[in-house]
């Protein structure tokens, strides 16, 4: 409590940002009738933008730094614990074994193939690879935001990773139903491209539903089995850094290699995936969640000098347009492999 106290307002800060993120989600959503930006990219640039500000707002919570480090920290590693209550492993039954080893097979390519393009051809740091292999091969904000728990990138990596993902899958959006448009693929066809390609669950919603309820719900259906893949790559991701780092003669135990949140995540997915709570209280949970994750994005964007973005900001958008591109092609390789 004390902690909380000697930090009240930076929290205050987080939470009115949060809140104000809401409203212009709000707002969006009355003027276009769909998310244009998820709250959490609005959260994550009111951040910034408070931040960076020429004004004397940054210089007011100064003293208070240790809320949006403690937002961005643990409030992020308990959104992603109560993340878990979504998840749903009967999805995997329902989808039959192609749209898996399809989903298994794009993940696995596109954190490989996009990581060694940002680390060894790009020279991005390693932080920066590997947040955004994350954010394009499996779920978006909510997979960058915890593999960078994992890994402690900084707060820059972070920003940088999600906003030109962000503004390159709405690019997406726009453009991917074009494709029935001037091609004969079915709708189920379609929603396998879009449940495998877009960057955030909402764009894969608006990318996908715009064209027919079939293409919605298969597309919406692919992304998840992709979002199911976030538990087991965090844990390969971080088995692998705590290798090399250490004596790899030597086992450091299970809690080394699988982090706290990750072990809560997937006992909340598997609380989830068997019904034991009833649905109005998994949707409050959810809802939660998300908020938790809007304050830490906020979080995030109070601890992020812009200039330190500017270089990176052209290979990354590179970068993200090269894993849309990878994901479409492995879509249009798998419904034809599959004959879907």
């Amino acid at each position: 409590m004390i902690f909380f106290r000697e930090n009240f307002k930076g929290f205050l800060l987080c939470i009115s940002i949060c809140a104000v993120s809401y409203v212009i989600q709000f707002i969006e959503i009355s003027i276009f009738n769909q998310k244009i930006f998820d709250v959490l990219i609005i959260a994550l640039l009111l951040g910034i933008i408070i931040k960076n500000t020429p004004f004397e707002i940054p210089q007011i919570f100064s003293k208070h730094d240790k809320a949006p480090k403690f937002a961005s920290k643990q409030l992020l590693e308990f959104a992603v614990v109560l993340l878990g209550f979504k998840v749903n492993f009967s999805l995997i039954k329902e989808s039959g074994i192609s749209l898996i080893i399809l989903a298994v097979i794009s993940v696995i390519t596109c954190m490989i193939l996009v990581f060694i393009l940002c680390k060894y051809i790009f020279n991005l740091e390693k932080s920066i690879a590997v947040l955004v292999a994350t954010g394009n091969s499996i779920c978006g904000n909510s997979a960058v935001a915890a593999m960078a728990s994992v890994i402690k990138s900084a707060p820059n990596h972070i920003a940088i990773a999600i906003s030109f993902s962000a503004v390159i899958g709405l690019i997406q959006v726009l453009l991917l139903p074009l494709i029935p448009v001037f091609t004969n693929i079915t709708d189920f066809q379609y929603g396998v491209i879009a449940g495998l390609s877009v960057y955030a669950v909402p764009q894969v919603v608006a990318a996908s539903f715009v064209v027919s309820t079939e293409a919605g719900l298969i597309a919406t259906q692919v992304k998840l089995l992709r979002v199911l893949m976030l538990g087991p790559v965090i844990i390969a991701v971080n088995f692998l850094i705590k290798s090399n780092d250490s004596d790899n003669s030597k086992f450091q135990g299970l809690s080394t290699y699988i982090p706290w949140f990750i072990i809560g995540f997937i006992i909340t997915s598997i609380i989830g995936s068997l019904n034991l709570l009833p649905d109005t209280l998994i949707y409050y949970i959810s809802t939660f969640s998300k908020i938790l994750f809007a304050i830490s994005m906020a979080g995030i964007g109070l601890t992020v000098d812009i200039k330190e973005l500017r270089g990176s900001a052209f290979k990354v958008s590179l970068a993200v347009i090269f894993a849309t591109l990878l994901m479409i092609t492995i879509g249009v390789i798998g419904i034809n492999l599959f004959n879907f």
